[in-house]
């Protein structure tokens, strides 16, 4: 019988190291696969999902059944991606052979749980104009065609009102788009 999130939230907060392994177990991939369409970097990303793990681990003495425990870690990790993406963008100026460099690591990087589908084109493309999206675009868009999740849920995950989410995802398709060549 297979035993819901909160019964092992409970648990995890009595101390049961099991329960933190069920819920790893259960969980991690997908924290991980989202990171990833966030920072475009497998060693980045599992770094994250190592916080992101560490701060439920954290969390679970004081955690309350008031929202779905994937909201949760969905959202641990779209700030922690967004705010890794940030202090990236500030410590270096980004140009041409740097965003090539971290998409050519990205497109190495990638294995079958955690790659980017292909659109028929060169994946090299697709990771280049995803590279270039900030970092709340790639969320949104990770978050919505990757996990499938409604705009409802991705605006409680970031945060932000259900408008602004269908309008980032609008803004990003755009200018993915063009990045691909596709537009004006």
């Amino acid at each position: 019988m297979l035993i819901d999130d909160s019964e092992l939230m409970r648990r995890l907060a009595g101390g049961d190291q099991q329960a933190f392994a069920s819920l790893l177990s259960r969980h991690s991939k997908l924290v991980l696969n989202v990171l990833y369409r966030i920072v475009l970097s497998r060693d980045d990303a599992e770094d994250l999902c190592q916080e992101v793990f560490e701060r439920l681990w954290r969390q679970a003495p004081q955690w309350r059944d008031e929202a779905k425990l994937t909201t949760w870690l969905y959202r641990v990790a779209n700030n922690l991606a967004i705010n890794f993406r940030q202090r990236v963008q500030q410590r270096y100026v980004l140009n041409e052979d740097l965003l090539m460099a971290e998409c050519d690591a990205a497109s190495a990087d990638a294995d079958a749980e955690v790659s980017m589908p292909s659109l028929g084109m060169g994946d090299d493309a697709l990771m280049r104009a995803l590279a270039s999206l900030p970092a709340n675009y790639r969320a949104v868009l990770a978050f919505r065609f990757y996990r499938d999740l409604a705009v409802k849920d991705i605006a409680e995950i970031m945060g932000i009102s259900a408008k602004a989410v269908e309008s980032q995802l609008g803004r990003a398709k755009v200018q993915l788009k063009q990045n691909l060549g596709g537009g004006e």
